[in-house]
């Protein structure tokens, strides 16, 4: 077999791999009723019980998943030191040696910009890397960002109906690529009403039996009439919609959707439902990207004013440049510099906290398109891909606060300006 037949051979196999992932998410997933659905994509992070006020204090998921993957560093900390007996075992395990190898990439990644300083900023670049690798590697486990708490779509929103699954709730989504219907503040007061009663409102099996059989008789009827008086296919669509919430709200009080007599007599909801996930990505939370950005940027200046004394504010506001003026005019310009780093020292805030922001955000969207378009197998793909994304971002956020500290722990124009100020000394 030469090389060309191998070559057909492989893609052919690829072929038959992607009609199988597409006969998955287009055949099979709807037939069971679980089709993919389109998650609500929100930048903040979703509170589990939206009917809370606003200005009121409201758990999130993204804070959630912020408190665990602070747990799981505080955990990666003790069984470290537990496993290394204090640091004191000569033979490392191989936890140890696994924990030391990355230590001592950072350590010298560390050095190789601090110096001797290192061991200065060492522990904080360490914490931020561990602590954004755990945030962010978590949001690709299963079942985060999909398992969560079911509640009625706020105004605005995109749902679908729900059905019972055991003893728990999920979405019922019988249509591939399905966006869901938009939620109006009335569908979502009927919602409310009829889940907060639960089991009170909701019809025995028998009368939903009843009305699917009838619904799908008065149904048929209905479309042969119109197809004989020749009403085009929109009308007929309408005047059966109209028939089925009618049917639907005979035995759903208040009904929003109007189901079809498969949906009837399976049990769905007629009403529009979200899940609020019980954990979301902390990273895609801008109020986390800006807090580490703050820790970071006030690090900074710690770090900086340790290294230099209150000498390191000359960085900023020059009055040594400006008090040389009359025998260095250009000084005035060095005073000008110093201002603007103000608003460069702001700016770090904003790049640190975007950038880490947009490319965990954007990579879940990535995967809930992925997932949306095709269920199976081959989001995988994009899974590993994430996996490299997301480690290199905790890398890159972690080095560039290595970077900037190391920037503040060095003079400003210190050699030049000493030898100055030394001479107008003697002079």
């Amino acid at each position: 077999m030469n090389a060309t037949q191998r070559g057909a051979i492989g893609c052919l196999g690829l072929i038959l791999f992607l009609v199988a992932c597409a006969a998955i998410t287009f055949g099979v997933l709807p037939s069971l009723n679980t089709a993919v659905a389109i998650p609500v994509i929100m930048v903040p992070g979703e509170p589990y019980d939206p009917t809370l006020p606003a200005e009121s204090f409201r758990w999130t998921n993204t804070l959630t998943a912020t408190v665990t993957a602070s747990i799981f560093v505080l955990l990666f900390a003790f069984f470290a030191w537990r496993s290394s007996n204090g640091w004191k075992r000569e033979v490392p395990s191989r936890f140890q040696s696994w924990v030391e190898l990355l230590g001592g990439f950072i350590y010298d990644f560390s050095k190789g910009m601090a110096g001797a300083r290192a061991r200065w900023v060492f522990p904080l670049v360490a914490t931020i890397f561990v602590f954004l690798l755990a945030t962010n590697w978590m949001k690709l486990l299963p079942g985060i960002e999909s398992v969560g708490v079911m509640h009625c779509a706020e105004e605005g929103l995109s749902g679908y109906p729900a059905v019972r699954a055991g003893g728990a709730f999920q979405l019922y989504v019988d249509r591939p690529l399905y966006a869901g219907e938009t939620a109006t503040h009335e569908s979502y007061e009927a919602c409310k009403s009829f889940f907060h009663h639960g089991d009170v409102h909701a019809p025995e099996q028998a009368a939903l039996t009843e009305a699917a059989d009838r619904l799908f008789d008065e149904e048929a009827e209905l479309r042969a009439t119109l197809e004989e008086e020749g009403v085009d296919a929109a009308t007929i669509d309408a005047e059966v919609n109209t028939l089925r919430l009618e049917v639907t709200e005979s035995v759903y009080h208040e009904a929003t959707l109007a189901l079809s007599a498969d949906q009837l007599r399976e049990g769905a909801f007629p009403y529009i439902f979200i899940v609020t996930p019980f954990y979301r990505g902390a990273s895609t939370d801008l109020n986390l990207t800006i807090g580490l950005a703050l820790i970071s940027v006030f690090a900074i200046q710690f770090f900086g004013v340790k290294a230099q004394g209150l000498n390191y504010f000359q960085k900023f506001v020059n009055l040594r440049a400006l008090g040389n003026a009359g025998k260095k005019p250009l000084g005035v310009i060095d005073f000008g510099v110093g201002l603007i780093e103000i608003i460069s020292e702001i700016g770090k805030i904003i790049s640190l906290a975007f950038r880490l922001f947009g490319n965990m955000f954007a990579g879940g969207i990535l995967l809930i398109v992925m997932s949306f378009l095709v269920a199976a197998i081959v989001p995988m793909v994009f899974y590993g891909l994430e996996i490299i994304i997301t480690t290199i971002q905790a890398l890159v956020f972690a080095v560039l606060t290595l970077v900037f500290v190391s920037q503040a722990m060095e003079g400003h124009h210190g050699d030049e300006e000493h030898h100055e100020e030394h001479s107008d000394q003697h002079a």
